[in-house]
């Protein structure tokens, strides 16, 4: 049974269907025959994504501008975050640490400056967003850090033993 969709997108039985089959077969071996003429070159399939931009000033990822920038935000323990977030990224070359902004190695984090989720670690809009809110959860965990908060035993010894 064929069925024509009517300008009002209502559905009609065809009474006649191999007139329409017939123009149906002629229409779609004539758009074949037009796309087998075409040139590959002049055909393309394009993918178009916008995306909004917002500019940010980057922080420079230096010991220097770091440290400043926790000791700004009130960090208790400037030197020891330093070195857990170079312990975090491999000194600030990971994929995740370029990728999500995400200096920190914060994997769950319920603020305002989360973003999205990557790679099963928290996305940020700068870098500056994650030293925000590494400051906030140290004020909050601090005294749990090892064993309860970080993945390996003995955290806190390996930190300090960071150059």
């Amino acid at each position: 049974m064929l069925v024509k969709i009517q300008d009002d997108l209502s559905v009609k039985k065809v009474r006649c269907p191999y007139k329409l089959l017939y123009t149906s077969l002629i229409i779609n071996a004539m758009l074949v025959v037009a796309l087998l003429m075409t040139p590959e070159s002049t055909t393309k399939i394009v993918h178009i994504f916008q995306r909004d931009t917002i500019k940010v000033d980057p922080m420079p990822l230096t010991d220097s501008a770091i440290t400043a920038e926790l000791v700004a935000l009130g960090c208790v323990l400037p030197n020891v975050a330093l070195a857990q977030f170079k312990l975090e990224t491999g000194h600030f070359r990971s994929a995740i640490c370029r990728e999500n902004f995400n200096i920190a190695g914060i994997k769950t984090s319920r603020s305002k400056y989360v973003v999205g989720k990557n790679r099963d670690h928290c996305v940020y809009r700068c870098y500056r967003d994650c030293l925000k809110d590494y400051v906030r959860i140290q004020n909050r965990y601090l005294k749990n850090i090892d064993g309860k908060y970080a993945a390996p035993g003995k955290y806190v010894e390996r930190l300090s033993q960071v150059r």
